[in-house]
C-alpha cells in the first residue's frame, strides 16, 4: 500500500472527497485485478467509527492507508469464498443475512429518530435548573505557580538551602516564571513554566493546598512547604470565588439529555411495539431446544 500514497496531492484529494457529499460515479482507490475498493466503501468504513474520532484518522496518512489496506484484504477472501462457494453453506449465508439485517435495522432506526418531532424543552429545561442548583455549584478554587526543589539526589540540608536561596530571589523581585524554569524540579515546568492553573481545595496534597487557600494577595509568595515531594516556594495568582452556573451555562447541556432520553423512549416504543404485535407467533418447542438447562421460553415472554 506504500505506493497508493506516494503523492501527497492524491492523498489530499482522497481526504477532500471523503468529507464532500459524491455527486459522481464510483472511484477506484485501489484494486487488485479480481476486486476494487471505491470511495463508496471507503465512506462506508469511515462510518463505523465514532464520529468524533473520523477527523483523527482523516488527518493521518497511514491510517487511512491501513483502512483502505483492510478492505482491499477483506474483499479479496471475500471474492475467494463466493468463488468456492462458502457464501451457499446454510449457516454462512444466514450469517450474511442477520448482518445485513443488522445494518438494515440500524439505519431504519436511525431514520425513525431523526424524523421524531422533539418537544420544546426550553421550560423542562428550566425547571430542572432551579430544583437541581446544587447540581450546578462550581466549588472555590485558585490559581497558583510554584517551584519544586526535589530531595531526590540532594541531603536534607542542600535541598533546604537551594529552596531559600531561590525564595530569596522571588521576594527580591527576580520574575517567578524564569526561576521556575531554571530551578524547578517539577517535570510539568517544561509545559506550565510552574503555572499550576486553577484547582479545587484538596485537589493537591494537604500541605500544599491548605497554603495556597490561605494565601489572598496577587503575587504573594509563601514561606517554604515541605511535602513528599520535596520544598515547594508557591506563588498566588488569583482565587476563583464559589459560584452557582446560570441556566445559559448549563441550558444546552440540560437540553441534550432531555432529547436523548426522549430519543431513547421513543427507540424503546419502537422495539415494544414489535415485541407487542398480536400477530407474534412463538414456537416454544423449536426455541426450548437451544436452552442447555433451566426453565423454557413461553409465548409471551420474548417481551420481558
Amino acid at each position: 500500500m506504500v505506493a497508493l500514497f506516494k503523492k501527497d496531492l492524491y492523498w489530499i484529494a482522497l481526504v477532500f472527497s471523503i468529507l464532500t457529499p459524491s455527486v459522481s460515479a464510483q472511484a477506484i482507490l485501489v484494486g487488485n485485478g479480481k476486486v476494487s475498493v471505491t470511495d463508496l466503501d471507503f465512506e462506508a468504513e469511515i462510518a463505523r467509527i465514532p464520529q468524533e474520532h473520523r477527523a483523527e484518522v482523516l488527518a493521518s496518512k497511514a491510517r487511512i492507508g491501513k483502512l483502505i489496506e483492510s478492505l482491499l484484504v477483506n474483499k479479496t477472501l471475500a471474492a475467494q469464498a463466493r468463488k468456492e462457494g462458502l457464501d451457499k453453506i446454510g449457516s454462512i449465508n444466514a450469517q450474511i443475512n442477520i448482518a445485513t439485517e443488522k445494518i438494515l435495522a440500524s439505519s431504519q432506526m436511525n431514520k425513525i429518530v431523526q424524523k421524531a418531532i422533539l418537544p420544546d424543552f426550553e421550560g423542562r429545561a428550566n425547571e430542572i435548573y432551579k430544583t437541581n442548583l446544587d447540581k450546578y455549584a462550581v466549588s472555590e478554587k485558585v490559581r497558583v505557580a510554584h517551584i519544586l526543589v526535589q530531595l531526590k539526589g540532594r541531603t536534607e540540608a542542600e535541598a533546604l538551602e537551594r529552596a531559600k536561596m531561590v525564595r530569596d530571589l522571588a521576594i527580591s523581585g527576580t520574575s517567578f516564571e524564569s526561576l521556575a524554569i531554571e530551578y524547578s524540579d517539577d517535570p510539568s515546568v517544561k509545559s506550565n513554566k510552574g503555572d499550576l492553573g486553577f484547582f479545587e481545595e484538596g485537589r493537591m496534597v494537604k500541605q500544599f493546598s491548605d497554603v495556597a487557600f490561605a494565601m489572598t494577595t496577587s503575587l504573594q509568595i509563601s514561606s517554604l512547604v515541605k511535602t513528599n515531594f520535596g520544598y515547594h516556594i508557591i506563588q498566588f495568582i488569583e482565587r476563583q470565588p464559589k459560584k452557582t452556573k446560570t441556566f445559559s451555562d448549563v441550558r444546552a447541556e440540560i437540553i441534550k439529555d432531555l432529547t436523548e432520553k426522549h430519543l431513547n423512549e421513543i427507540r424503546k416504543i419502537t422495539v415494544a411495539e414489535i415485541l407487542s404485535d398480536p400477530s407474534l407467533k412463538l414456537n416454544e418447542d423449536a426455541v426450548n431446544k437451544y436452552q442447555i438447562s433451566g426453565g423454557d421460553l413461553k409465548q409471551g415472554e420474548l417481551v420481558k
